[in-house]
């Protein structure tokens, strides 16, 4: 029986529902559970928030959707987690597992709604991308080092990825002189 070599390039991928955004303290435990899991596993890894076309269904997200995908500064999360009285008691844990999270500044997450075609295919191209199959430059057809370079890093910034999820599925709260100047 003849040997057949198959390469597989594995990439994990971690779902995580949108609805742990409306509350600011499942959504640390689930910052601490990507961080752990990226770590853990050592592969190629993507966080992806799922459903995000019901993400207004759960309560209205204290700040807007580029927040919960950048994760840049947690310090305005942990405002809104003071207010809670529930939360109160575990104040020094929460900054803990937010200094954590800050300091290793690997989580980000990218949007998904399965039933929108467009979402789906950039889900599945950065699937590609963290596998290393844009890197495949002798079966593409890359003829120099700069159009396999152009090809992996994109065009997309993170802020272009995420705009479509914003402006479809989460209406962002307007600042208080543009509410003023709308209505009058």
């Amino acid at each position: 029986m003849p040997y057949i070599s198959i390469l597989f390039q594995l990439v994990s991928v971690h779902l995580v529902d949108s609805h742990y955004c409306s509350d600011p303290g499942k959504f640390i435990a689930v910052l601490l559970t990507s961080l752990s899991t990226m770590l853990q596993i050592e592969l190629p890894h993507l966080n992806i928030l799922s459903k995000v076309d019901l993400i207004q269904q759960y309560g209205k997200l204290a700040f807007g959707l580029d927040f919960y995908t950048e994760i840049l500064d947690l310090s305005y999360l942990l405002d809104t987690l003071h207010d809670d009285p529930f939360y109160r008691r575990y104040k020094k844990l929460n900054e803990a597992i937010s200094g954590v999270v800050q300091d290793f500044s690997l989580v980000s997450f990218a949007t998904l709604n399965v039933q929108d075609k467009e979402s789906m295919a950039s889900v599945l191209k950065l699937v590609d991308k963290a596998g290393g199959f844009v890197f495949k430059g002798s079966e593409t057809g890359y003829s120099d080092m700069a159009s396999l370079m152009s090809c992996a890093t994109g065009t997309d910034f993170d802020f272009l990825r995420d705009s479509a999820a914003r402006e479809k599925y989460v209406e962002e709260p307007m600042s208080g002189n543009v509410q003023q100047d709308l209505t009058s």
